[in-house]
């Protein structure tokens, strides 16, 4: 599992860490950094305004980032340095002696990660836990005192996974930010064996087993929160009793999270995870914190699979320290190309490698808030990004930047006759065909997502066909007025060339055809809010539209009957017939 390149990683994290008199802590959604004294001696809240937010979750950032620095700190101490040990001691010291772990009335997340991070101290690396026995003991004593009335009022009536799942709306009762701060009072109470562990218990199994058992009809909040669930799970799982943890780890529905995190991953790059719904790759890869932490107990090769190939750099420290803990078994075991189900899209691939092609299409019926109202819309990945993207994580600020993110120029499946996309399917539906030669298909029907256009179906088409291309067609019936938006990565550069698009990436170009229709580069723009996305916008009157993505040589298309020919490949549509 790379142990030399890992240690390295730790020991340069804490070696930065040493020299610093301040925690800075970045908020990246609203471009500020803040500075917070060393030791952090309470759960401060900065008075800087924040446009249009009553109650900015300061709390959150800072503690991701204490966490990082404890955790960078613990482990590169624990492998003998004395100054870390010196440093880490302080700043645990003054974790133990913070007025308050919550940032508001309810389990949050500032209470999650607090009593976390207290319960990793306490048990992680016996030096530290023997010093700082007592104020340890004590403040896990006033964490459970103080965040367990709201946990009671918030879920104290669920004592299974049915009482949950009968509610008319049990979604409403599984959101991350309870369950998390529920898991940080629970790993608290272990500690001290607190007389309401039990009760916890019990309710985190409830709330976990639901998480999981309608995920077969599509309850899913993406990769980025999925994995924040899972990686606040895995550390609850190492103190229950071996039956108690197996019965969970053995639900039919546990793995569905590392399809997830396989099927998303750029090829070259399995940790930029696609960023469909509100999903952060680099800020937020507890995903991948997650499948490290349930690897002691199964040692399952595709997760062992992901991790070896997953970036070092971008790797939490807690998780990198699970990854130097694991015996030494091999590479794991490849996940097979082709088709893909991520549970909130479907991914077509050649295969993981730098060089291969991917295309992943929402499809989520969810009825959680972090996947958006976006079924259809594709990201098109190779050389370690998704050059064919989305804009990403919502932004909460009520600017230009949030309408960029959720408005009708958001996503590129189609607007029409001036609709935008506004609900989400009943059901996942969608069907795939595997063909020969890395070639696959998958259909998907958009009709019940437009019910304010005037349309009687719409159907979306997308072939992978080899490392090279991908053809996406729209049937609409009746012919309408449409209108693309086409957002390429915020890095890449574009151009048109004779009527057809072009957008180049780190040396490589990906062609952009609408097959029948020319270009122009007054179509290329970026949009106001946008994070750097520059987007194709075009509008057509038609009832079928043909795109053509072709990565490396510029693409020969043509229209043929009712297909197209790519580079001497015909393409011939099942919908709208």
């Amino acid at each position: 599992m790379r142990n030399d390149e890992i240690d390295s990683e730790i020991e340069n994290r804490a070696r930065a860490h040493l020299g610093q008199t301040h925690l800075v802590a970045d908020y990246y959604r609203i471009r500020r950094r803040v500075a917070y004294p060393l030791p952090v001696r309470a759960l401060s809240i900065p008075g800087m305004p924040v446009a249009r937010v009553e109650a900015y979750p300061w709390s959150i950032w800072m503690l991701w980032d204490l966490e990082e620095r404890i955790h960078a700190l613990g482990w590169y101490g624990h492998a003998g340095s004395g100054e870390a040990r010196s440093a880490v001691l302080k700043d645990v010291e003054a974790l133990t002696t913070w007025p308050d772990y919550r940032q508001f009335e309810r389990p949050d997340l500032s209470l999650g990660h607090s009593g976390r991070l207290i319960w990793y101290a306490a048990q992680a690396w016996p030096w530290l836990g023997e010093a700082l026995a007592d104020p340890l003991d004590m403040v896990c004593e006033r964490l459970v005192v103080d965040g367990l009335p709201y946990s009671d009022a918030m879920h104290g009536a669920y004592r299974s996974a049915t009482d949950i799942l009968v509610l008319d709306e049990p979604h409403s009762v599984l959101h991350n930010i309870p369950l998390i701060g529920t898991v940080g009072i629970a790993l608290c109470a272990s500690r001290i064996d607190h007389p309401r562990l039990p009760d916890l218990n019990a309710r985190l199994t409830a709330l976990f087993g639901a998480f999981l058992e309608p995920r077969k009809e599509g309850h899913t909040e993406g990769v980025g929160y999925d994995g924040y669930i899972l990686d606040f799970i895995a550390p609850w799982l190492t103190t229950l009793p071996d039956g108690d943890r197996q019965a969970i780890l053995s639900h039919p529905r546990f793995d569905d999270l590392i399809d997830e995190s396989i099927g998303l991953g750029a090829p070259g790059d399995v940790a930029q995870v696609a960023e469909i719904g509100d999903v952060e790759p680099r800020e937020m890869p507890y995903h991948l914190s997650g499948h490290a932490k349930v690897l002691r107990w199964t040692d399952d090769g595709r997760r062992r699979w992901l991790l070896n190939r997953a970036r070092l750099d971008w790797l939490r420290t807690d998780a990198l320290a699970e990854l130097r803990a694991l015996p030494e078994s091999g590479a794991g075991t490849p996940p097979s190309p082709g088709v893909i189900d991520a549970h909130y899209a479907v991914c077509l691939r050649t295969g993981w490698d730098h060089e291969d092609l991917a295309v992943a299409m929402s499809c989520s019926n969810s009825r959680m808030g972090h996947l958006q109202v976006d079924t259809g819309t594709v990201v098109i990945g190779n050389r370690g990004e998704w050059v064919v993207s989305d804009p990403g994580y919502q932004q909460y600020l009520k600017k230009a930047e949030r309408t960029f993110t959720l408005g009708p120029t958001a996503h590129n499946v189609p607007v029409i006759a001036g609709q935008a996309m506004s609900a989400k399917p009943a059901k996942r539906c969608f069907k795939t065909d595997e063909m020969e030669r890395g070639s696959a298909k998958v259909a998907i029907d958009l009709s019940d997502c437009y019910p304010d256009a005037r349309v009687s179906s719409v159907t979306r088409e997308v072939w992978l066909a080899g490392p090279e291309t991908i053809v996406i067609h729209d049937a609409v019936r009746p012919a309408s007025d449409l209108t693309y938006h086409w957002h390429g990565h915020p890095e890449a550069a574009w151009n048109v060339e004779e009527r057809v698009g072009l957008i180049y990436l780190n040396g490589v170009a990906t062609w952009v055809a609408c097959v029948g229709h020319p270009l122009s580069d007054r179509c290329v723009d970026r949009l106001p809010g946008s994070r750097g996305q520059v987007t194709l916008n075009f509008d057509v009157h038609a009832e079928d539209v043909w795109w053509v993505f072709v990565v490396g040589r510029r693409p020969e298309v043509e229209a043929n009957g009712s297909g197209i020919k790519v580079n001497g490949t015909i393409y011939k549509s099942d919908a709208g017939a």
